[in-house]
Formats: structure tokens, sequence, C-alpha cells
């Protein structure tokens, strides 16, 4: 996953326009976003690159991501959901395992993420990571709350993304309720591969599906835009 391979592999599969979109943890040293970055020239005329982070919501009024961060990068996606694994000592966790707290924690976290004026784009928001929470607890949220939520991303200019992890079977029913009240506030869509690895780059054609079915059009997507974080 070095820049110079994510680009080749981007281009092969015809990807005309790509943000690399690397994690950055609250113990991340972020010099290493300038390395990445020195790495990653802006575009050769067959692809345009655009230079991000995906970093973490720690707690309701904290987050990962610096002051360098927001200046320099082109843009932020805020992860307000991961709960699972290691990070369970790094975020603030919900009070109890109970479905309803759990996803009153989830939408928490959602809303703090969504107001934030250098939020870009909500990395799959409210997803339940697997080895986190039982994803009964999403469906517990009402539909007045989600959509006072998507209302404010809106607001804000944040936009939510649509990745893989909007179409597992046992999610799949929630999201389309979800980005259906998006669509209806004017929340902008960020398309991702949520690549982990080279095979996953560009395989953007899983999410055709879903978003036919939304009937979103081209001024429903959101793009990035150069000069660190200012929305397009």
């Amino acid at each position: 996953m070095l820049p110079a391979s994510i680009l080749r592999v981007a281009k092969e599969r015809g990807v005309m326009r790509i943000g690399l979109t690397d994690h950055v943890f609250g113990f991340t040293n972020t010099d290493i976003l300038k390395h990445a970055r020195a790495e990653c020239p802006l575009g050769d005329g067959d692809i345009e690159v655009f230079f991000g982070c995906e970093a973490d919501v720690l707690s309701v009024g904290r987050t990962a991501v610096t002051q360098e961060m927001i200046d320099t990068l082109d843009y932020i996606m805020l992860s307000a959901n991961h709960f699972h694994n290691d990070y369970k000592k790094m975020v603030d966790l919900p009070s109890s395992d109970q479905p309803e707290v759990v996803g009153r924690h989830f939408l928490e976290m959602f809303n703090y993420a969504a107001g934030l004026d250098y939020a870009d784009v909500i990395a799959h928001p409210l997803y339940v990571m697997p080895g986190s929470y039982d994803v009964a607890s999403i469906y517990t949220l009402k539909e007045k709350d989600i959509r006072a939520a998507v209302e404010l991303a809106a607001a804000n200019g944040t936009a939510v993304e649509i990745s893989r992890r909007s179409i597992t079977p046992d999610h799949l029913d929630f999201f389309k309720r979800f980005y259906r009240l998006c669509k209806d506030a004017g929340v902008k869509f960020a398309v991702g591969s949520d690549a982990h690895n080279l095979a996953s780059v560009g395989q953007l054609h899983l999410l055709t599906p879903l978003i036919e079915d939304l009937d979103l059009k081209d001024n429903d997507f959101w793009l990035p835009k150069r000069n660190g974080g200012t929305r397009q």
C-alpha cells in the first residue's frame, strides 16, 4: 500500500480521481503524512490525486486531528464509530452494552463529528464494526433523531461516506433508510473503496446497486478540493 503502488493499480482500473486517506490515531506521529505526500504526485494527466486522512473521534469534544492537519491536508474524514479491538483503549465507549445505550452513543459521536468546521466527511457513519457491539443497536435509533443528525451535517457541509461497509447484509436495511434521510436533507455523499489492500483499490462497482436504489445524481456527490479541507 505504498502511494506509488496504489496509484498504479488505480490507473489500471480506470480511476480518474483518487483521494489517499491514511488513518491517523491519537498516538500517530503525523510526520508520516508529510512523507507520504512527498511520494504522492498531484497527478500525471491520467489521474488526479488528493491527499487527506481518516482521524478518530476520541470522545465528544476530542478528536485526533491537529491544526497542522487542518491547514495542510486536502480533506479530513472523521471516524466516529471505532469501538472495536484496540480502539477500546483509546476512545470513549458506551456506558453499557444495552442496544439503546450503544445506539445513542453512536449518534452522539456522529453529531459531534458532523458539527465540526473541519469535518469534510464522516467515514462509514454509524457502521457497527465487527468485534464491537450488536448491530441491533443502530436499529434502535428513532427516525426523528437520525433526521436531526443528518440535518446538522447538511447545515455544516459535512458529507457522509458510502463504502463497502454500507452493503453488509446486516446493515443494508438501516443504511438505505439512513442515506435516504441524508439525501432528503441535502447531505453530500463521498464514495470510498475503504481499501486496506491493493485488491480493493478502485473497487467501487459493488456500490452501484445501492447508489442506483438511492437515485443519486452527480450533484449528490462530494468531491475534495485543494487547500486543506476546503469543501466543494
